[in-house]
């Protein structure tokens, strides 16, 4: 059974929605201002937890399939997180 609990945590999330936007992990890393290895190891368990890649690495980084389906939900995810954060004072 998948742990949702982990799979959504807010950290990996937006480190996804980072990669996407930055169109790196050293991108990502300098916007989010952890290390590139931090962020690849968020993006590793957040594959770990959906249980398919996310990112095709080479020969550039694309979104699979996977990745772009995903991509939608993901940003749901985050906006749902932020409102609940917003209306809870957090």
């Amino acid at each position: 059974m998948t742990n949702y609990k982990n799979m959504l945590e807010d950290s990996k999330i937006r480190a996804f929605l980072t990669v996407v936007d930055a169109g790196s992990f050293t991108a990502a890393a300098k916007r989010l201002g952890i290390t590139q290895p931090a962020v690849s190891a968020q993006i590793a368990s957040l594959e770990a937890a959906v249980g398919f890649p996310l990112f095709k690495r080479v020969p550039s980084l694309a979104l699979t399939p996977s990745g772009e389906v995903f991509l939608g939900y993901a940003r749901r995810i985050q906006q749902a997180y932020d409102l609940a954060n917003k209306a809870f004072g957090q």
